[in-house]
């Protein structure tokens, strides 16, 4: 990676295209916004902070998190340990975030400087250089364990419209053993130990926004416990480009994984590959989220040609649904015999 970049001042003119070319660049920017209010509200209104960050994108959900020392945090975003590269890997409808903000309140004394690694040159020499392996990282699923819970699918998958690089800060392990190693995790883990990482010291004021889907993130420890930052974890309603014939592979593999899977309990899929809602489904969803998160049922309504009763239908409806599948516990308690038989499925006939 090239050196450690500079940031530059964001404005509401110009800071959305130049975050958007960087992001399409390099996968990271680094900005500054100097008004102490537009910083104070990532953490009291999230959602409308990363909209103007975005120029009035169309967002999906946001995330936030304050990331500062815990005493006997299991988590390393709330310990002082160094961080190994991972990516961020929560689910919203079986996709990762597509962003990572990090709004820095207040830097360590020294130490805690994030670790950046964008994987998508490692993967274009894979496809010149050892196409074997780059087929092994599309096609061969695995579990990735992660605190807030295992995911199963290739190290590089198609979700949600997007290639997406997961790889998880915790040790690798077998489906359904913890001593024995995975062997897909570990090329994974070699392969992005073949290049250092770039160092990124985040100043206070100066925020770091990254294509998650792409580039790896990771900090070095620190023993300074008032460092602070806000993280922001965005989905976006349209993905950030991929590279056209990586894409064109994993959405092949999904489509495959998708129809191996077409069976399973809808919570499992989405942990692996579960295609998306249908576009009318979706759009129904949008209305029921846009409901939920206090837009004006009248605006909706004049939005959608759909009256007000119908609006709420769909939202008694959605939430019917969702506390019948939370009720049944699958969602909630995928444990390790269930994501051991989904792993199965997906490896059969490989």
């Amino acid at each position: 990676m090239p050196g450690a970049p500079a940031s530059w001042p964001w404005s509401d003119d110009e800071g959305p295209a130049r975050l958007r070319r960087e992001l399409e660049g390099t996968g990271y920017t680094l900005l500054r916004l100097d008004e102490e209010r537009a910083r104070a509200a990532a953490r009291s209104a999230p959602f409308q902070f990363a909209e103007r960050l975005l120029g009035g994108a169309k967002l999906e959900r946001v995330e936030q998190q304050p990331i500062r020392a815990v005493p006997g945090a299991r988590s390393f975003a709330a310990s002082q340990v160094p961080a190994p590269l991972h990516s961020d890997s929560q689910l919203h409808f079986g996709v990762p975030p597509h962003l990572q903000i990090m709004v820095c309140v207040r830097p360590a004394d020294s130490g805690g400087e994030s670790l950046l690694l964008d994987v998508w040159p490692l993967l274009h020499t894979l496809e010149r250089d050892d196409p074997e392996r780059l087929r092994r990282l599309l096609a061969v699923p695995r579990r990735i364990p992660f605190v807030f819970g295992d995911l199963v699918g290739p190290t590089l998958s198609w979700r949600g419209g997007s290639l997406v690089f997961t790889h998880s800060p915790m040790a690798p392990r077998a489906a359904g053993s913890s001593a024995a190693p995975d062997p897909e995790s570990a090329h994974a883990q070699a392969l992005i130990e073949s290049v250092p990482p770039q160092v990124v010291a985040v100043r206070a004021g100066e925020i770091l926004v990254l294509n998650n889907h792409r580039v790896l993130h990771g900090r070095r420890g620190f023993a300074d416990a008032r460092r602070e930052f806000t993280r922001l974890l965005v989905w976006l309603r349209s993905p950030l480009p991929s590279p056209p014939r990586l894409a064109a592979q994993a959405a092949a593999e999904a489509a495959r994984s998708a129809e191996r899977l077409r069976d399973q309990p809808l919570a499992l899929r989405h942990l692996g590959l579960a295609p998306p809602p249908p576009p009318s489904a979706q759009a129904r969803l949008d209305l029921v989220l846009a409901l939920l998160r206090g837009v004006p049922p009248g605006l909706l309504a004049a939005r959608s040609g759909l009256p007000e009763p119908a609006l709420y239908r769909l939202c008694e409806a959605a939430l019917a649904a969702a506390g019948d599948a939370l009720g049944g516990g699958s969602a909630a308690t995928a444990e390790g015999a269930e994501l051991d038989s989904l792993l199965a499925q997906l490896r059969r006939d490989r």
